[in-house]
């Protein structure tokens, strides 16, 4: 169902105007316009009702948008004022904008107008709320005032001690204040557990980690809590901390409210306390690295769908060097997998009919499951590749094969292995491959699908990107400077580009600097073959 807008509309072009309004109707709303030319004319409006948005030409034959900027003004209403012009220059649209309108549009690209009155309708929402906040206060503060004052003259004797008392009060509630937002405004999560194993401290950083709020888990027992993963490993923690006089260095998983997992990498010291020893945790969001290299977390089950299998082969040698049991299940011929693979510890199967090359051989499905049973249950830090699962849906039915993921999956979780699954998607249906999407994870670097990004925006990540191939490190002033762009520019399209996982930052010295992702480079090579 659309809904209404009320729109003032400063416009002499009544086509102007029709192209206004058909662009509101096509993004599904129900415009209600009255276009008006003159300064008196658009006095009358906004003081015969009330409007969600006034949209201006910027050159009108009898009047302007910086007229009708001040015309606002002087009513005392806030209401997002948006410029929609064919012609206004950059210096006129910054001066337009420092006498009060909100954002300006060009005629020719009215596809930003709807997105522009919305955010622009929720600032004034924000900016009212903050009003009302402000007088609330201010009412606040006369009512304490006036209660003051009249304590004062009905009890002289007890004045100074109700002030003293007052005073002390007032510097204790400021000093625990003042502590609070010290420790909301650390950019790093701050958690502390009392010798209860309550949690007492969850800071900002924690809220906006995980989802849940303060008062989701104060005063609760670390027990009774869904969302730390291995509850077990952080009482055994707990414990070797209150036993410790030096800081100790931990990675723990935590499931969000969204049920998405992250890993902390904590800094855990003991506090003592009068009823016992608590601790004190001050830890970082370590996911994207983690991802970025190519650490994967232990109890998945990851769908690689490419042609060839390079990706594949190339994260398993990665993940055997550094410290994993290296296994690989494979089509092709084992010796010159063998000869790919040489860096790393990494034991070859054959998938198919015995060749006689003294390899093991898998060749129905029932070998198969418990040959993986078998490898994820022999060592925890087990990681296994599994090629061509389209060969085995082809052989074997997709019904079949899929019975044998489920088993596998659920061995995997269990056992805390790991395991790379390869398929090409061109040679299965797309509704099967919906259902083997849906029960394993992709990797970090491949989950791109449906993701966009602006012309602009892809601009910039293709510059990190080739500035990254040449060694070169990538402040954000050389962003800056190479487009030409503020500040507050270049932030809000390089956080777009962080949101998406294509980029990461990190601090280097005094200044931030930018870095582009697996996941970029991705996107970027995806985008150009599309």
């Amino acid at each position: 169902m659309s809904r209404q807008l009320k729109v003032l509309l400063v416009e002499d072009s009544e086509d102007d105007a029709a192209l206004l309004t058909r662009e509101l109707k096509k993004s599904g709303i129900q415009p209600l316009v009255q276009r008006v030319e003159t300064e008196e004319a658009m006095k009358k409006a906004l003081e015969k009702q009330e409007w969600d948005v006034v949209i201006a030409d910027y050159v009108l034959p009898c009047f302007s948008g910086l007229d009708a900027v001040k015309v606002l003004k002087k009513t005392g209403k806030d209401l997002p004022f948006i410029i929609v012009s064919g012609k206004i220059g950059e210096d006129t649209a910054v001066e337009t904008m420092k006498a009060g309108a909100h954002d300006y549009i060009m005629k020719g690209n009215l596809a930003r107008l709807l997105p522009a009155i919305e955010r622009e309708m929720e600032e004034a929402k924000i900016r009212q709320k903050r009003r009302e906040a402000e007088e609330n206060l201010i009412h606040t503060c006369n009512k304490l005032a006036d209660t003051t004052v009249q304590l004062e003259k009905t009890n002289k004797q007890l004045r100074g001690e109700i002030e003293e008392r007052h005073k002390a009060e007032k510097q204790a509630l400021e000093m625990k204040e003042h502590l609070q937002n010290v420790i909301d405004s650390a950019s790093e999560v701050i958690i502390s557990i009392d010798a209860n194993k309550r949690i007492t401290t969850w800071n900002k950083s924690a809220e906006i980690l995980t989802g849940y709020k303060q008062t989701d888990v104060l005063n609760w027992s670390i027990t009774k809590l869904t969302m730390f993963e291995n509850t077990q490993k952080l009482l055994d923690l707990i414990k070797y901390l209150s036993t410790e006089t030096q800081p100790s260095y931990e990675d723990l998983v935590i499931n969000t409210k969204n049920s998405v997992k992250k890993i902390l990498r904590v800094t855990g010291s003991s506090i003592k306390e009068k009823q016992g020893s608590g601790v004190l945790f001050i830890g970082r969001d370590i996911t994207r690295e983690i991802e970025i290299h190519g650490k994967l977390l232990a109890g998945n089950s990851y769908l690689v769908p490419e042609k060839n299998n390079t990706v594949a082969v190339d994260l398993l040698v990665d993940l055997t060097t550094s410290g994993y049991m290296g296994y690989l299940i494979t089509r092709m011929d084992p010796e010159s997998m063998k000869s790919i693979v040489s860096s790393a510890n990494i034991q070859i199967y054959h998938l198919g009919q015995d060749r006689g090359q003294g390899y093991d051989t898998i060749s129905d499905l029932r070998m198969l499951l418990q040959k993986i049973k078998d490898m994820s249950g022999k060592k925890k830090n087990a990681v296994i590749l599994l090629e061509r699962l389209d060969y085995l849906i082809n052989k074997f039915s997709f019904e079949k094969v899929m019975d044998m993921l489920y088993e596998i999956n659920d061995y995997i979780a269990k056992n805390k292995g790991l395991l790379l699954l390869r398929i090409d998607p061109a040679t299965v249906e797309k509704t099967q491959m919906a259902v083997i999407e849906n029960e394993l994870q992709l990797l970090p670097s491949q989950k791109i699908e449906g993701l966009t990004i602006e012309d602009e925006v892809y601009d910039i990540l293709r510059f990190i990107y080739e500035q990254n191939q040449n060694n070169a490190i990538v402040p954000i002033k050389k962003v800056m400077g190479r487009f030409k762009l503020a500040y507050s520019t270049v932030a809000k399209r390089l956080q777009v580009l962080e949101t998406k996982g294509l980029i990461f930052t990190k601090k280097q010295g005094k200044s931030r600097t930018v870095t582009i992702s697996d996941k970029g480079k991705t996107f970027l090579h995806k985008r150009q073959t599309a």
